[in-house]
């Protein structure tokens, strides 16, 4: 399976519950470690355990969105079927700027992930078909109630991957001190 790495802008929250997540996975694999080795193992043995029980005990976070983004795309809203992208649809899905929209409430940072190239390949489909009619309309001479209504119509490949993080890659309650 190819995988392609894609830039994409999620909020400062969801960054900051990633950069737990990360932090608490190292703290729990270096203990792992710690206890494998006390129970007699050689560190190259116990490095080789590690790594077989990691993409399961903890996830990298391509994964996690991976997960969250597969989900997503299954809601009715954005699970097709839709027809493939067309040679010129795909070209304009790569154009660089902003897609107009609904912005989130304060800034938004970016984080690169690797994903599969299908999955991102689906994205960018359930993307374009969902907000194409909505774009071809969309326009500056348009009053700001309609770009309003119109920009609630468009789902980015960044908006859909931010629910897709909202919805289903919330970290587990001790991450975000819940109980």
């Amino acid at each position: 399976m190819t995988s392609v790495q894609i830039t994409v802008s999620i909020t400062p929250q969801q960054a900051s519950r990633f950069n737990f997540r990360k932090r608490r996975h190292k703290a729990e694999q270096d203990e792992y470690l710690k206890q494998l080795r006390e129970e007699g193992m050689g560190i190259r043995e116990a490095r080789a355990e590690l790594a077989l029980v990691r993409p399961e005990t903890w996830p990298p976070l391509d994964a996690v969105v991976a997960g969250a983004l597969r989900r997503r795309l299954a809601e009715a809203d954005l699970a097709g079927p839709w027809e493939p992208l067309t040679r010129e649809e795909e070209g304009q899905m790569k154009l660089s700027g902003r897609w107009p929209g609904p912005a989130p409430a304060g800034r938004l940072v970016e984080r690169n992930y690797l994903l599969p190239s299908e999955l991102v390949r689906e994205l960018r489909t359930a993307s374009w078909r969902v907000s194409s009619k909505a774009l071809g309309q969309y326009g500056a001479d348009l009053g700001a109630a309609e770009r309003r209504r119109l920009a609630a119509l468009i789902h980015s490949p960044g908006r859909i991957i931010r629910q897709a993080l909202d919805r289903y890659g919330r970290p587990e309650p001790e991450e975000s001190g819940e109980q």
